[in-house]
């Protein structure tokens, strides 16, 4: 990284100036599922007030899926093999932005090398105590929430209005009919149907099977039905969660063939229930209220909590971990968020 920093033009600005050419405009979210949920919307408000601009999205093999309905960019790929990587730096370099905007606040060799393959005379970034190859620094403040720092960055392109465009994962017949499909065997109505996710990126911010019973339970002893998302590798914990006899009444969710469809069932919920991973964000999409369980990383917390709809959320009293949390604390919050739902 010393390396790049030598490479910092000796000039630079806090915006992109007014007169800068945005025929062609380079976002980087190569990164993981949630982010790119997140940052959408932004993706969208920017094509909204710049139609005849050529706006191209380095997404990751993760989260392309996400793009998978957005017909109005184009997709570059990031991927770590290294023929892969080759081409799409070569993909980058032939696209030949005007303005390029890095939308991780980490630095990041991978895109420091996007950005000098893409040789945009325009490279914006969040400022950072260090020198890189940027020279629009655009200052983030270290509480903002996750949505004001993509704004903010991305608004430096163009002033945004992100409530005029839609909010929601955008999906097809395939999708909703396999949700669908599902629920119509429950003959249960929407208004019952809480949504428990069981699994997270890391599993540290996940809760023991025991745990999850307990609020399984919790829900159920309140006349809702709880539905059992969860992960391929997260199965037979999903199995065992609904086997006790107290959590009898519980449904286990169909395997899904992918994220898409998993953002079809969470959008047919009542409520989603879930620790802090990309499932807060696709309910928050999707316009389903959430109660998310955190760590006691106050900071993570603040700058990932839900968007757009009723939520609450708890947080364990561990910094790294879901070590401690209270499951009355949990079962309060979800009355909580019942009655203002309800409202």
């Amino acid at each position: 990284m010393k390396l790049f920093g030598l490479m910092q033009p000796k000039r630079t600005f806090s915006e992109l100036p007014p007169d800068a050419p945005r025929r062609k405009i380079l976002l980087m979210r190569q990164d993981k599922l949630g982010d790119m949920a997140v940052t959408l919307p932004y993706f969208r408000a920017l094509k909204k007030v710049l139609p005849d601009s050529e706006i191209a999205i380095l997404a990751s093999r993760r989260n392309k899926i996400l793009l998978k309905y957005e017909p109005d960019f184009r997709q570059i790929i990031y991927d770590k093999r290294p023929h892969k990587f080759l081409l799409s730096l070569w993909q980058v370099f032939r696209f030949h932005p005007d303005v390029v905007v890095d939308l991780q606040l980490k630095e990041s060799a991978t895109s420091t090398i996007y950005v000098l393959a893409s040789r945009a005379k325009w490279r914006i970034r969040a400022v950072r105590p260090v020198k890189l190859p940027f020279n629009v620094w655009v200052p983030i403040g270290d509480d903002w929430h996750i949505r004001r720092e993509m704004e903010t960055l991305i608004g430096t392109v163009a002033p945004l209005d992100v409530n005029s465009v839609p909010q929601e994962i955008k999906l097809s017949e395939r999708e909703q009919a396999f949700a669908i499909k599902f629920f119509s065997t429950l003959q249960v109505p929407k208004n019952r149907l809480v949504g428990l996710n069981i699994s997270a990126g890391k599993p540290e911010r996940t809760l023991s099977v025991p745990e999850y019973s307990s609020i399984c339970y919790g829900v159920l002893r309140r006349g809702f039905v709880p539905v059992i998302l969860y992960a391929p590798q997260d199965k037979a914990r999903a199995r065992q969660i609904v086997s006790y006899p107290h959590t009898r009444g519980a449904v286990l969710a169909p395997e899904t063939p992918d994220v898409l469809c998993a953002i079809a069932l969470v959008r047919e919920l009542f409520a989603l229930i879930t620790p802090d991973t990309s499932m807060v964000h696709f309910a928050s999409a999707m316009g389903v209220p959430v109660l998310a369980l955190y760590t006691a990383n106050d900071w993570n917390c603040n700058r990932w909590l839900p968007w757009g709809v009723p939520y609450r959320f708890c947080q364990s009293k561990d910094h790294d971990t879901m070590e401690g949390i209270s499951i009355d604390e949990v079962l309060a919050k979800f009355d909580e968020l019942v009655a203002e739902i309800s409202r």
